[in-house]
């Protein structure tokens, strides 16, 4: 996420871009790892989260223990993914991908994003660059007309507690650094949504999760 995190910091925003080692991690020890690295911020310091795929159920699991004032999700597996059970379901593939991977065929029991909650999903359907989605592919996981991005679908990103969502043309991998992508990211943080509300900025620095199933 170096490229988005630029535009952020350009933007006069102070970013932290926080990796971790999601294919050999479970969801709570990537919690358990960003919130160490997050363990310098006091409560009063206010923080937006800006995550990409699997980064969005991380953030969640860190609601209560730093002061969120909003976040953007992008491609977010807020639901069970349908695409992490078949891939989880192939002993080569799941050793692969990792722990993260196979909970991720589950639904989710992890606390609301935090508001306002801004969510982008990717139109492009399955594509060369991500090969999990050549799988998703071969095995039907997606129905034809069903909107999704070779990884997530609509409806496995929708969340009750989103307050925007926006689509953008393109796949689960590429979406990061899209151009549209980069302004809604921005428009976001300059005005609390993706529209023209015009919201107060409430946000001192963001927080950038990085991409756990690209690194």
């Amino acid at each position: 996420m170096l490229r988005l995190q630029s535009h952020i910091n350009a933007a006069g925003f102070e970013t932290r871009n926080i990796g971790y080692r999601s294919r050999h991690m479970t969801v709570r020890e990537a919690v358990e790892h960003v919130s160490a690295e997050l363990g310098d911020f006091q409560v009063d310091h206010p923080l937006i989260g800006v995550t990409h795929s699997m980064g969005a159920l991380v953030l969640r699991g860190l609601v209560s223990r730093f002061n969120w004032q909003g976040c953007v999700l992008l491609g977010p597996p807020n639901h069970a993914s349908e695409l992490a059970g078949c891939v989880s379901a192939i002993p080569p593939v799941r050793w692969l991908m990792g722990p993260a991977c196979s909970e991720l065929a589950f639904e989710p029991v992890l606390p609301d994003p935090p508001k306002p909650c801004g969510i982008i999903v990717g139109t492009r359907g399955a594509t060369l660059d991500n090969p999990p989605s050549w799988i998703g592919a071969l095995r039907g996981v997606f129905d034809h007309d069903e909107v999704h991005d070779g990884t997530v679908s609509l409806r496995e990103s929708v969340h009750p507690a989103a307050t925007d969502l926006a689509m953008v043309n393109a796949s689960h991998l590429r979406m990061v650094n899209h151009p549209e992508t980069v302004q809604l990211v921005l428009r976001f943080l300059e005005t609390g949504g993706f529209g023209t509300a015009g919201m107060e900025p409430s946000v001192a620095e963001v927080a950038v999760g990085a991409d756990p199933l690209a690194t």
